[in-house]
């Protein structure tokens, strides 16, 4: 694990543009990422750097400061992990090239996780099929959703776990900062993620533009970090394909939801199928497939309740109570009790009495 001030250095060469090859050369040659910044350029040629490189590395030394820029990473709530350090997903170290840094805004949970993807062109029904697996996948497993927060299927799986009280996180192809974050339509739904308990990550510093190769690349984490990948829609060439090949060679399980015959949305999915992916037209198919530990009678209601209000008054129910017995007992308006006891019933924690009053029935 480096110490903290070795890390500083990393990130100060990671800034520069500087990839994965790059900072394994510089470590082997110098043994530390300190003695790598600080070495002259005949040092680093030596080391098998570019010209190219030798130039950033030494444009970046006279206009970085490490210490300030680790000051910028801990003020946005970012985490530079190496791979060799305990909060580092170990399900990664095993991948082919696996990250031997992530930068982490959020938690990384240990914790069954599912990637979902798919075309950034979704159709309405693609989008309400991944709302529809989520939603009920939530009713039955605490399983954590992966995707690449792209447009289409991935934003309307990571909307869909949000809706459904799961964790979710997302895997980008450039930096997490704002002016660099892509799509830029999408940023505050990661923002919505990290404070719901999920995270988004990447494998590229701050200020790093989502470069095409990014996206492939940052795939092999998708499905690294999952133990299937269910696929809502792939056109014949797409990248939600390529997570599925880093997959397959992962040994991770594929899932695939058929769709309309006409649709070149199908292409993909179909073929999938035809090679062995499994079938699928409802949560309960992924469940019993990977496994996942199924929910408690107890943990369906909490799983399916949102925010503190919905918990205090279905608590309150145990005993049948009207309106005003709860508007006195939680100090809320009439309104709010009304529309909470409106939604606790189209979920089945409740029933009326008569005379204005609920009870619970679960």
């Amino acid at each position: 694990m480096p110490a903290a001030h070795e890390k500083k250095f990393l990130h100060a060469l990671l800034l520069t543009g500087a990839e994965y090859d790059s900072i394994q050369k510089l470590f082997l040659a110098f043994g530390s990422y300190q003695a790598a910044w600080q070495a002259d350029s005949h040092t680093l040629q030596n080391a098998g750097l570019d010209q190219e490189r030798i130039a950033a590395i030494a444009r970046a030394r006279s206009l970085t400061k490490p210490d300030e820029e680790m000051r910028k990473l801990v003020a946005a709530g970012i985490v530079l992990s190496t791979s060799d350090e305990a909060g580092f997903p170990q399900e990664l170290a095993n991948i082919a090239a696996p990250p031997a840094w992530l930068y982490i805004k959020g938690r990384v949970e240990a914790k069954s996780r599912l990637a979902v993807v798919g075309t950034r062109k979704a159709t309405a029904y693609g989008r309400e099929a991944a709302q529809k697996i989520i939603r009920d996948l939530a009713d039955q497993t605490d399983v954590v959703i992966v995707s690449g927060l792209a447009q289409g299927i991935d934003a309307e799986a990571h909307r869909a776990a949000l809706a459904s009280n799961l964790t979710t996180i997302g895997v980008l192809g450039g930096g997490m900062d704002r002016a660099s974050f892509f799509p830029p339509e999408n940023w505050r739904l990661a923002e919505e993620m990290v404070r719901s308990g999920g995270a988004v990550i990447s494998e590229y510093p701050p200020g790093t533009p989502a470069l095409p190769h990014h996206f492939l690349i940052r795939n092999r984490i998708i499905a690294g970090l999952s133990l299937g990948v269910l696929v809502v829609e792939a056109p014949e060439r797409s990248g939600a394909l390529n997570t599925v090949r880093y997959a397959l060679e992962q040994g991770r399980d594929i899932f695939a939801v058929p769709g309309q015959m006409f649709s070149p949305n199908t292409i993909g999915v179909h073929r999938l199928i035809q090679d062995g992916a499994k079938l699928v037209t409802r949560a309960e198919d992924i469940v019993e497939e990977l496994k996942l530990p199924r929910r408690t009678p107890k943990e369906k209601i909490e799983a399916a309740l949102t925010g503190e209000t919905e918990h205090t008054i279905l608590q309150l129910l145990s005993e049948p109570q009207s309106v005003d017995d709860l508007k006195i007992k939680t100090n809320l308006a009439t309104p709010e009790i009304v529309s909470c006891l409106s939604m606790l019933e189209l979920k089945g924690f409740v029933r009326p009495m008569g005379q204005n009053r609920f009870q619970r029935i679960t």
